[in-house]
């Protein structure tokens, strides 16, 4: 019975986990990691059928060695904490012959490779032989697999760049493209491989990739038994001790979770939600601390790059482009072939222009034409990259867009309440100045030091604020403290009270 089994897990430093470690126990070879100096030798391992790299189309040369490009996986990861690798582990059929569990093994990692740009070391193991007893017997194993090691950076012409953040959940939320959609994406595509290959190795049996509740299943999921227990049900066909304890088990604790489920759900929303108002209460309070030069500092790194222009630099726009640019390159080669070939065989082209011989020449034409198509197709395939990288893209810089503008309307309103602060001060000052002109004390007195200071133009602002009314004098307040004119009258008194002094001037030096 063909079974299915792909799951994801990652290796990180926070776990003590190394990429270095991980490559070398499953390609069963010996790898020294540069950063720490420890040696992993997993060569007396055994069970390794086979360990091949598979690589983009553009990686470096030193990427198919295995102990280097692992090396640089660790090197491109700076933080204690870094995630340094993640690994697909997929089941092979044991229905199918060992070149097809590992045609169908390096068909799915090449497909992942070509979506992500990441390096992927696909190793293909034996089921292990078990001992039974002391008798001798190998217990049978069916346990045919391979793990996909993958590097989570995508590997470019110069090396690693970016990490692939699509399986990270919190890189999106547009359906299909992020985190787990994608994950349960790349597991559907795998059970959607393996039934194409059982179907063409003549097997019925078909497999499916959702639980048995996804699919409207009454019964219970199987669950991993171990090589004694599986041996013992196919020698004898009855359930193994251990599968009745298991559906004990199951059966006991579902009650429970059912109960559960729903208040652990909600429990989940609620911290959910409140992670998300915290952190943006958070951020909010550290710009609403800026001031207004800080706060133009930010908005100038906050503002996103035009859409369309992550688009066309994206990673996914690039390949398709590149594709597009590979097959434009090879069209125009076969067509100065043609032009060429016309141009040395007049005779043989006319006679061809007639319907008569030039097979060369009609191979040529065929290749060129195969060409084009395939030109049409590829520009077909940068529009639904363009899409896709859209889609990817637009939620990050549909929150920056907004955050931008949020920015620039909290820079306005810390402006406005800056002029409204001035305008306060300045009026406060000018009333000030007028009271004590009123009293006439504090050198405002007519011939006072003040009185003395003030321009014509202030003076007779102040006269005429002192003979207003109540009401009059409020409105004038207000006016007076907008008003840029009397900024500058009330400036120039200053400085006619204390006059800056004038530089002294180098005379050079002193003759005699």
């Amino acid at each position: 019975m063909a079974i299915y089994h792909c799951s994801v897990k990652v290796f990180s430093r926070r776990n003590g986990q190394s990429a270095t470690a991980a490559a070398a126990y499953r390609a069963g070879e010996k790898l020294l990691d540069e950063q720490t100096g420890e040696l992993h030798d997993y060569r007396k391992k055994g069970g390794v059928i086979s360990a091949t790299m598979i690589l983009p189309s553009h990686a470096p040369a030193w990427a198919s060695d295995r102990a280097r490009l692992w090396n640089e996986v660790e090197r491109s990861e700076s933080r204690i904490n870094s995630t340094v690798a993640r690994e697909f582990e997929i089941a092979l059929p044991h229905e199918l012959s060992p070149d097809d569990r590992e045609r169908l093994a390096h068909e799915f990692a090449r497909e992942l490779v070509e979506r992500h740009g990441f390096a992927a070391d696909v190793a293909i193991h034996a089921p292990p032989e078990f001992q039974r007893g002391g008798t001798g017997k190998v217990i049978d194993n069916q346990n045919h697999h391979a793990h996909i090691l993958l590097s989570t950076r995508r590997l470019g012409p110069d090396g690693f760049t970016e990490k692939t953040r699509e399986f990270d959940a919190r890189s999106g939320g547009l359906g299909e493209v992020f985190g787990p959609a994608l994950i349960e994406h790349w597991r559907e595509r795998f059970a959607v491989l393996q039934n194409q290959f059982l179907k063409a190795a003549g097997v019925e049996q078909r497999v499916d990739h959702r639980s048995h509740q996804a699919r409207g299943l009454a019964t219970e999921p199987t669950r991993h038994l171990g090589p004694a227990a599986v041996g013992f049900e196919r020698r004898t066909g009855l359930d193994s001790e251990k599968r009745m304890s298991e559906a004990r088990a199951v059966r006991a604790a579902d009650d429970r979770v059912q109960e559960l489920d729903g208040a652990v759900r909600e429990l989940v929303e609620l911290d959910e939600q409140e992670a998300v108002i915290a952190a943006e209460l958070v951020e909010n309070q550290r710009y609403v601390a800026m001031d207004e030069a800080e706060l133009s500092e930010a908005i100038s790194h906050v503002h996103p790059m035009d859409i369309g222009s992550q688009v066309e630099s994206s990673w996914e726009v690039y390949q398709a482009k590149r594709s597009v640019s590979e097959l434009e390159s090879k069209r125009d080669r076969v067509a100065r072939q043609i032009e060429s070939w016309e141009e040395e065989h007049r005779f043989t082209t006319w006679l061809n222009s007639k319907g008569i011989g030039g097979a060369k020449l009609d191979g040529l034409r065929t290749g060129l034409a195969q060409l084009e198509s395939q030109i049409t197709k590829a520009m077909r395939k940068v529009r639904e990259a363009a899409e896709v990288a859209h889609e990817r893209l637009w939620p990050e810089y549909n929150r920056r867009l907004t955050l931008f503008d949020e920015l620039i309307e909290l820079r306005k309103a810390k402006r406005e309440r800056k002029a409204k602060q001035v305008e306060a001060a300045q009026s406060l000052e000018f009333t000030t100045i007028a009271i004590q002109r009123s009293l006439g004390v504090f050198g405002w007195a007519d011939g006072g030091r003040e009185w003395s200071a003030c321009p014509r133009r202030l003076q007779t602002l102040i006269e005429n604020y002192l003979s207003a009314s109540g009401g009059g004098r409020e409105a004038l307040s207000v006016e007076i403290g907008r008003s840029a004119e009397v900024r500058e009258l009330l400036a120039h008194q200053k400085r006619a009270l204390d006059p800056a002094p004038a530089p002294e001037r180098n005379r050079g030096p002193r003759l005699g």
